[in-house]
């Protein structure tokens, strides 16, 4: 991740307290997750979600397998005490962004959609589809928790600050343009990787541009 990434993103990442849960805690929690997941499978029935339960790892992942599409919670970020359900809603929304955001695409992995745009995608798009009418107040939330718990086990994201990315969440949430922070970090990006190649720059395209 920062909470919800892609395989370059896993970089430090702490294990979920599960000691601190009892049998019942944990079952819910468990039940929740799946729940979720099965709405988001409704919602987008071309990728697959699964939970990894007995994994400790507090983290998300979206992932490909040749044409197949993947999104993954792990068990330690659905055991974690900061994560309610509007936080794992919102990350199963981000990482089905990585594969149907559109561009810009990450500028190393090339293959997903760039975080931020993720983001973006995930606010506006995705969180309606699946809940509808109360998808702002969800995605609201969930990115308060995000924020705190990017926080808590310090893996604050590379490409994006926390506060760049509650900006990108409300104006999405608030079907609003992409907000000027989105693009100037992805230019950041972009600067910082020296990776913008024939992947982005076909003939002279856009990399904003589908």
């Amino acid at each position: 991740m920062s909470l919800n990434e892609h395989p370059r993103q896993r970089r430090r990442v702490n294990d979920s307290p599960d000691s601190e849960l009892d049998g019942g805690t944990s079952a819910r929690r468990k039940a929740r997750a799946d729940n979720l997941l099965s709405m988001f499978a409704k919602a987008f029935p071309e990728i697959s979600y699964n939970l990894f339960w007995d994994s400790h790892s507090v983290n998300a992942q979206a992932w490909c397998s040749g044409e197949a599409r993947h999104v993954v919670l792990y068990g330690g970020l659905v055991r974690h005490p900061l994560v309610s359900r509007n936080c794992l809603a919102l990350t199963l929304a981000h990482e089905t962004g990585h594969h149907l955001g559109g561009r810009p695409l990450d500028p190393e992995l090339r293959w997903p959609t760039w975080q931020g745009q993720a983001d973006y995608w995930a606010a506006r798009t995705a969180m309606p589809r699946v809940f509808g009418a109360k998808a702002r107040a969800i995605t609201f939330r969930g990115a308060r928790e995000l924020v705190r718990l990017t926080r808590e086990i310090e893996t604050e994201d590379s490409d994006l600050s926390v506060e760049e990315r509650l900006v990108i969440f409300t104006a999405g949430a608030t079907d609003q343009a992409p907000p000027t922070c989105l693009r100037k970090a992805f230019d950041r990006v972009l600067r910082r990787n020296r990776k913008f190649d024939a992947c982005h720059s076909e003939n002279g395209r856009d990399p904003w541009v589908l």
